[in-house]
């Protein structure tokens, strides 16, 4: 059988090479990733926000998606507008500024992204808690503080809303 002009088992073999081309990258983009087998649980944190304020990582009965990234990172740029599709009565979406010169360089950041959610500041110690070797670094974490999954790099609005609903299912 042919479609369009060529055998149908070429066309299957394509997208099973892309396939397992695209599998490849995601794992070698999660290999420091923490554990999502349950095994880690992120203490209760709170962190500064810019505007000065102590703010809790995680909300009471609330899945988190946890964003980290620095004001610097040219996909974190590309990718922070997405998060606003994530946000919903479930899922609360956290966005924790790492590797930043000072507050004001974080502020520049929010405004050129007219980000009006929180943005909390983290540092070096919270770096290593989430094991954050790449920028942006997601990762969704449980009502009772277990890592369900994690991300590094870009992902569209549609992945992490795919990614958020099927670690949560």
């Amino acid at each position: 059988m042919k479609l369009f002009g060529q055998k149908w088992t070429v066309w299957v073999r394509d997208i099973a090479i892309g396939g397992v081309i695209i599998a490849a990258v995601l794992a070698w983009q999660s290999r420091d990733m923490l554990a999502t087998d349950g095994s880690i649980a992120i203490p209760p944190t709170t962190l500064m926000s810019l505007d000065g304020e102590p703010t809790p990582l995680f909300r009471e009965g609330q899945q988190t998606l946890v964003y980290f990234f620095a004001p610097w990172c040219q996909v974190c740029h590309l990718s922070i507008g997405n998060l606003e599709y994530v946000s919903s009565d479930s899922i609360h979406v956290v966005r924790v500024a790492l590797e930043y010169a000072d507050e004001q360089a974080v502020a520049d950041f929010a405004a050129e992204h007219e980000i009006n959610s929180p943005i909390l500041l983290g540092d070096d110690s919270l770096r290593n808690m989430f094991n954050v070797t790449a920028f942006p670094t997601y990762y969704l974490v449980d009502t009772d503080r277990t890592i369900l999954g994690g991300s590094k790099g870009y992902s569209t609005a549609a992945g992490l809303k795919l990614r958020a609903y099927l670690n949560a299912h």
